[in-house]
């Protein structure tokens, strides 16, 4: 197919949230196309699973005919009937080859693209999710930013530089710090990606509904042409049907059983046998006093000590945890699921579980992001405490515990 062919523009090269809406609303229509063509597949199996039951019970009513109204009369014989019996034959064959056309496109046309369908709507609810979560995490983050901006600024008003002032101020800085580091890599880093990702989905999704198209047209030639070389034989075999021959031999059989040898010589013009034929938040600078910086205020309160030394125990307790919970979830997202094919019986309870496992692999994906996305944060949070001149601050023993974890 042409997924293998590259593409000249992505949603990634479109400014969000257009591009997203976008792209969700052609997911979601995409989606419902293929359920479209499902549906259209089973309506068809249904139409010819009727058409040969009813092709069947149609030979089995004209064969009791036969035998009633014509055979159980006169005892009829010779090429002509040979021929009715080689047509509901062939009426037979048709039944049953529209029923093995039916049971293709209900079992591997189908069935199939029903399972395919209903995984890819998974996977579309778990990514629509996933951008929600996301946009929480960063609305959520701008308000704390937010709050301490205000608190930063309202304590300047009320106290002017003070060590709460300087406190309120680091605090301001580090959180600001790992926000901003925290939209940088969700805007150039986890959005494109989750963008491509859906943009792939999109080309599978298409890819099988174009594969389905095709296979069903595949189906459809292949049954064709099996019934027209079949009944090319048997116009073939029809065409060599002499109607005087069998008249002929009638009268002989008659003449035979009334024992008279003088048969009249007669000539009868016949007619011809034809056979019918099927065709981002910004600081305000004038909250902060002419003195500072976007660095933080070294000071020697107690105070501002303890809390340093807490915030440093707190960040390298997390990233530990942290690396904890992303080596647990690697090794269990290591290794996508796998359809595995059963027998017949078990074909519906296989689906089920693969769409299960599909499930629970692709929210471990989506909690290896969020991990990684608050890693990113402590990270930047922790880069702060490690750059403070470690002498004057008096917590030299903490930094450099939390300089090994973020190492």
């Amino acid at each position: 197919m042409a997924a293998n062919s590259r593409r000249r523009l992505s949603f990634v090269d479109f400014a969000p949230p257009q591009a997203w809406h976008k792209l969700i609303e052609y997911t979601q229509v995409t989606i419902a196309f293929t359920k479209l063509i499902t549906d259209f597949t089973n309506q068809w199996a249904k139409i010819c699973f009727l058409a040969s039951s009813q092709l069947h019970q149609l030979v089995i009513d004209f064969r009791k005919k036969t035998e009633m109204e014509i055979r159980g009369k006169f005892q009829l014989g010779g090429r002509m009937y040979d021929l009715w019996e080689s047509l509901l034959l062939e009426t037979e064959l048709e039944s049953q080859a529209l029923k093995k056309m039916a049971c293709l496109m209900e079992k591997e046309i189908a069935g199939q693209l029903g399972c395919f369908t209903t995984s890819k709507s998974i996977q579309l609810s778990i990514n629509k999710q996933c951008r929600n979560d996301l946009n929480d995490i960063v609305n959520k983050s701008h308000e704390i930013v937010q709050k301490l901006q205000e608190d930063y600024a309202k304590i300047y008003e009320e106290c002017g530089v003070t060590p709460d002032f300087h406190c309120a101020h680091n605090s301001y800085v580090l959180e600001l710090t790992g926000v901003n580091s925290l939209r940088s890599k969700y805007q150039y880093h986890v959005l494109p990606q989750l963008l491509q990702g859906m943009e792939q989905s999109q080309v599978e999704i298409i890819e099988t509904a174009c594969q389905n198209l095709q296979l069903i047209a595949s189906v459809i030639q292949n049954y064709h042409e099996q019934r027209h070389h079949s009944f090319k034989s048997f116009v073939v075999t029809s065409a060599t049907a002499n109607p005087n021959e069998e008249l002929e031999n009638y009268i002989c059989s008659v003449n035979e059983t009334s024992g008279d040898s003088s048969v009249p010589t007669v000539h009868i013009e016949f007619e011809s046998f034809i056979s019918p034929v099927d065709i981002q938040s910004t600081m305000n600078s004038r909250y902060l006093s002419p003195h500072t910086t976007d660095q933080l205020i070294v000071y020697a309160a107690p105070v501002l000590q303890s809390q340093l030394i807490a915030r440093c125990r707190e960040t390298g307790e997390r990233l530990k945890e942290i690396k904890k919970e992303k080596t647990s979830v690697l090794t269990a997202t290591a290794k996508q699921p796998a359809k595995q094919c059963q027998p017949n019986d078990d074909q519906q309870q296989t689906e089920k579980k693969y769409l299960v496992q599909m499930n629970d692999w692709m929210k471990k994906k989506q909690q290896l992001r969020l991990l990684e996305l608050e890693e990113s944060v402590l990270v930047a949070q922790a880069t702060r405490y490690v750059n403070l001149k470690k002498e004057d601050i008096g917590v030299k023993t903490d930094l450099i515990y939390l300089e090994g974890e973020i190492l």
